[in-house]
């Protein structure tokens, strides 16, 4: 009997310490090992491994210095398909991620500025990241952006709600410039018919160069006159005849806003202005879709069974900044910080992909105050200048190396644009916005 009350004596004691241990012992977590790089005396680059997935994880870290961001374009005009490695390596960067989302035509799906000038406005909402020349200001957010078309010689002014974005319907007036290639053109029929419609366009010709509007720096503006204003109104097209530069402004001719275009005459100076509220000395645009940390807290949208597939695990890339990208405190520093997670490659014990929740973690978790989402899933591409057999995964035919696995079985996947670190600052910026 004294043996069987010992035996129940160490039976409960044994579930008690079960349950003390059940309480103090945390919930199993993935192992994180990390190791750090430095590829410029201001570029870092840190080699992340969560165990828990497993997830593949790469933060580039680009404090204030002589390196400065950039965008490189995969050509000069739509469409625009080229490699983040590519375009990484004839920018002459020292490193480079995958940009924007695009289109199946080869536009960027989202605003975009290069350097000053206006590429689009995109073919739909979102978010972006923007920048200074310097890199020493940043900005997280939707892009607020209004575009001013003034009449100098007269009272006529007026707003240019989309460039280089498709043909101008209902009341709209829409801009349209070279960058458009074959895809975005201005409006019209080399051939018409009967039953289509009649465009009213006006070609403006730059006769200054690009600059500020001031010394706060709150809008870019450049000078125009009008070349051609046809009239009638035809169904025909009308190009940019050439000239560098040149812009074309155009409506539907049964428009209410249509007298904004015809009101234009050939010769009249006009001035084009073009202001992202709220985001000062902007030079650089990059489009983007969801937002993830605002005021460094976590605002990323989640995954629900029946969502679309893109908030579910993917490979993912995507851009944060510091606090002090943006605020007034000038004793505060700008830093950007650039991120990659792979995925889709979970068979092989590399990296599973993440949801928007997690990547916004880690962004937090690297100092950012406010990220946006790029591209990702096959997109998904981090390429250095730099070559180390330490975070070296693959090497491309331009040199240099890609730091992480792409999810495509051929490597990587031809994207519009690319984020760019440059060695030193960006002889494409125009001088007056220097």
């Amino acid at each position: 009997m004294n043996q069987g009350i010992r035996r129940r004596g160490r039976t409960v004691i044994a579930a008690g310490l079960v349950a003390i241990v059940a309480l103090v012992t945390p919930a199993v977590a993935g192992t994180r090992t990390a190791s750090t790089y430095h590829l410029t005396a201001h570029l870092s680059l840190k080699k992340v491994r969560d165990s828990k997935g497993p997830q593949q994880i790469r933060i580039l870290k680009l404090s204030p210095g002589r390196n400065v961001p950039d965008i490189a374009p995969a050509t000069q005009q739509y469409p625009m398909w080229g490699l983040t490695s590519t375009m990484s390596a004839n920018a002459g960067a020292v490193a480079g991620i995958n940009g924007d989302f695009g289109t199946g035509e080869g536009q960027p799906k989202h605003t975009l500025m290069i350097d000053g000038e206006l590429w689009t406005t995109g073919q739909s909402g979102g978010n972006a990241v923007a920048w200074s020349a310097t890199g020493r200001a940043a900005y997280i957010g939707h892009p607020a952006l209004k575009i001013l078309a003034k009449d100098l010689d007269r009272t006529n002014s007026f707003f240019v709600p989309g460039w280089n974005v498709g043909t101008p319907s209902g009341g709209s007036i829409q801009g349209y410039t070279a960058r458009g290639g074959t895809v975005t053109q201005p409006p019209g029929k080399m051939h018409p018919q009967s039953t289509d419609p009649h465009y009213c366009a006006a070609r403006l010709v730059p006769t200054s160069a690009i600059g500020w509007n001031g010394a706060r720096k709150t809008s870019i503006v450049r000078r125009y006159k009008v070349g051609a204003q046809p009239e009638p109104c035809p169904k025909t097209p009308l190009g940019f005849a050439g000239v560098k530069d040149a812009v074309v402004i155009a409506s539907k001719a049964t428009s209410q806003s249509v007298t904004k275009i015809t009101g234009l005459q050939p010769g009249d100076k006009v001035r084009l202005s073009f202001t992202f509220k709220g985001w000062r000395g902007v030079t650089d645009v990059m489009g983007a879709s969801e937002m993830l940390v605002k005021k460094g807290s976590n605002i990323a949208p989640g995954y629900n069974p029946g969502d679309n597939y893109i908030l579910n695990d993917n490979p993912r890339t995507a851009v944060g900044i510091t606090k002090g990208c943006s605020d007034v405190e000038l004793t505060t520093a700008c830093h950007l910080i650039f991120i990659t997670v792979d995925g889709r490659q979970g068979s092989t014990n590399w990296s599973t992909g993440v949801r928007l929740p997690y990547l916004a973690d880690q962004l937090i978790r690297a100092g950012a105050y406010r990220a946006v989402n790029l591209d990702g899933g096959g997109s998904t591409t981090l390429w250095t200048k730099k070559r180390n057999s330490s975070y070296c995964e693959s090497s491309p035919s331009v040199g240099g190396c890609l730091v992480q696995r792409p999810s495509q079985p051929g490597g990587e996947r031809a994207t519009r644009s690319a984020i760019v670190v440059l060695p030193t600052r960006d002889a494409g910026t125009p001088p007056g916005l220097r």
